[in-house]
């Protein structure tokens, strides 16, 4: 039986080339999302289809406060094309961190539990709550810790919102908050009798019933915000919502913040949509602090 002989010369380069290849370390490294909006000219933009913070027109066009602020910090760095990804509010966190989107653009407020599962740009936005409820405000109720104190009470308000968290401290019992996907349902809600109030941001529920412009609703007023321990009103304070290790696109973009806010500019973008100069953040108020607070 013949053998197969191999040169010598070869046995030791393809020795010398596996061994190359199993001990020299890769000089390739994956690209950053900044990099690659930045050389796509595109980012993936997470929204829960809500007005006035992100939402697409009949055309298909993605706009809103909070898109518009992305698109104006993000142009300088490349950025053409924004595509939406729509999800219901509570799985934009999920959606994120499953590579689905690049940034939360649906006014999400920083809130310390959540900054354990993303990151947050410094706020783009402040605003307060208020309530909706029918013509007259049958039991009324003005403020949340009206709605705990009133045995039979339900309030609606959007499932893994802000508020939630905000009726549970002020001891309204969890059988007595009523979850709704987001706001036009929970309008719906109120009127069939579901709920005795609803309960979401207030510049998000004057754009509800400017919407629905149906006289068997009405804004609470006056409405008696939340006050801290510091005796001051209590705000939400929204911003984008990142991926924890996005920490480039992070700087960049609190970067672009800062400068809109400092120049006007991020006031003419929001105005645009009902805001005010007192829905601006300060610049004391960062996502650091407000991640602890």
């Amino acid at each position: 039986m013949t053998k197969l002989r191999v040169p010598r010369r070869q046995v030791l380069r393809g020795g010398l080339f596996a061994a190359s290849a199993v001990f020299m370390p890769s000089l390739a490294r994956a690209e950053t999302t900044l990099e690659r909006i930045k050389s796509s000219g595109t980012v993936s933009v997470g929204i829960a289809n809500e007005k006035p913070y992100g939402f697409v027109e009949t055309d298909g066009k993605l706009v809103g406060a909070i898109p518009d602020i992305i698109f104006a910090a993000l142009e300088p760095h490349g950025l053409k094309e924004m595509k939406a990804e729509i999800l219901e509010f509570n799985a934009l966190i999920p959606g994120i961190n499953a590579n689905r989107l690049d940034i939360i653009g649906a006014g999400m407020y920083i809130r310390p539990a959540r900054c354990e599962a993303v990151a947050f740009t410094n706020p783009v936005t402040r605003a307060g709550y208020g309530f909706a409820a029918l013509k007259g405000n049958p039991k009324g109720l003005q403020s949340i810790a009206d709605a705990a104190k009133h045995a039979d009470a339900l309030v609606g308000t959007q499932n893994g919102s802000a508020q939630v968290e905000e009726l549970a401290k002020a001891g309204v019992p969890q059988e007595r908050i009523v979850l709704f996907s987001n706001a036009t349902e929970a309008l719906a809600g109120l009127k069939a009798g579901r709920v005795d109030v609803i309960y979401f941001p207030g510049l998000e529920l004057g754009d509800l019933l400017k919407t629905a412009n149906d006289p068997a609703f009405e804004r609470v007023d006056p409405f008696n915000q939340v006050i801290g321990e510091d005796g001051t009103p209590q705000y939400g304070y929204s911003a984008l919502g990142l991926r924890k290790g996005d920490t480039d696109l992070k700087q960049v973009l609190d970067e672009e913040i800062a400068k809109m806010l400092a120049s006007g500019k991020l006031l003419e973008i929001i105005g645009k949509y009902g805001y005010g100069k007192d829905e601006l953040p300060l610049t004391t108020d960062t996502a650091e602090h407000l991640c602890k607070a």
